[in-house]
C-alpha cells in the first residue's frame, strides 16, 4: 500500500511540474511577447536588393537549375602518385554544362594484368557544381603491386555525364579588387 500511494504522489508532482513547465501561467501574459513576435525579432533584418542597382543585385546569390539527363564536362589528365602506401589520382574538372550539376560522382576501378577487378574508389561533391566552376577531386586507394589499369566513370544525381579529356582548362577568373584598388589575399 505505501508503493501505491507513493507512485500517486510522485505522479501528482510529475504532472504538476509538467503543466508549470509547459505553459501553466498565472493569467498575466501581457508582458511577455508571444513566441512568433520573439522570434521574428531574434532574426537579422536584411534590405531587399533592387533590379535596378548594379551592384547589389551581383551580391545576392543566384539559383541555377540543375541539369536533368546528360551533362557535360572537361577534364584534364588525372595526376596519379603513391603517398603513404595509397595510390591517390587528382583530376580537375570543369562543368561545360549551361545549368549546374548536382551530386558529381566521379568512380576510380583498377584492374589487373588479366582484368581481374582490383578496389577503387568513389567521390560525389557535395555542392552543385555551377556552370564554368573547376573542381578538383581527389581518389585514394591503397596501393596493390597487382594494380596495372585504371578507368575512370563519372555520373550525377539526375543522369549521365558526357566526359571530355582536354589539354587544359581556362584560368579561374582573377580576384575582385576591394574598394582602395588593391587585390583581396
Amino acid at each position: 500500500m505505501k508503493r501505491l500511494n507513493l507512485i500517486f504522489a510522485v505522479a501528482l508532482v510529475s504532472i504538476g511540474l509538467t503543466t508549470i513547465g509547459c505553459g501553466g501561467s498565472n493569467g498575466d501574459d501581457a508582458s511577455a511577447p508571444p513566441a512568433e513576435e520573439a522570434a521574428a525579432s531574434a532574426l537579422p533584418t536584411t534590405p531587399v536588393a533592387s533590379a535596378g542597382v548594379e551592384g547589389e543585385a551581383e551580391e545576392r546569390p543566384r539559383f541555377i537549375a540543375p541539369i536533368r539527363g546528360p551533362a557535360d564536362i572537361a577534364y584534364l589528365a588525372p595526376d596519379t602518385n603513391v603517398e603513404n602506401g595509397e595510390v591517390v589520382t587528382r583530376i580537375v574538372l570543369q562543368n561545360r554544362a549551361t545549368g549546374a550539376i548536382a551530386g558529381l560522382k566521379v568512380d576510380e576501378f583498377w584492374w589487373d594484368s588479366d582484368r581481374n577487378p582490383l578496389p577503387g574508389d568513389s567521390q560525389r561533391l557535395r555542392q552543385p557544381l555551377m556552370p564554368g566552376e573547376v573542381v578538383e577531386i581527389e581518389l585514394r586507394v591503397p596501393r596493390d603491386n597487382r594494380m596495372n589499369q585504371n578507368q575512370y566513370s563519372f555520373s550525377h544525381a539526375n543522369g549521365e555525364v558526357n566526359a571530355q579529356l582536354v589539354e587544359d582548362l581556362p584560368d579561374p577568373e582573377p580576384e575582385e579588387e576591394s574598394e582602395n584598388g588593391e587585390t583581396e589575399g
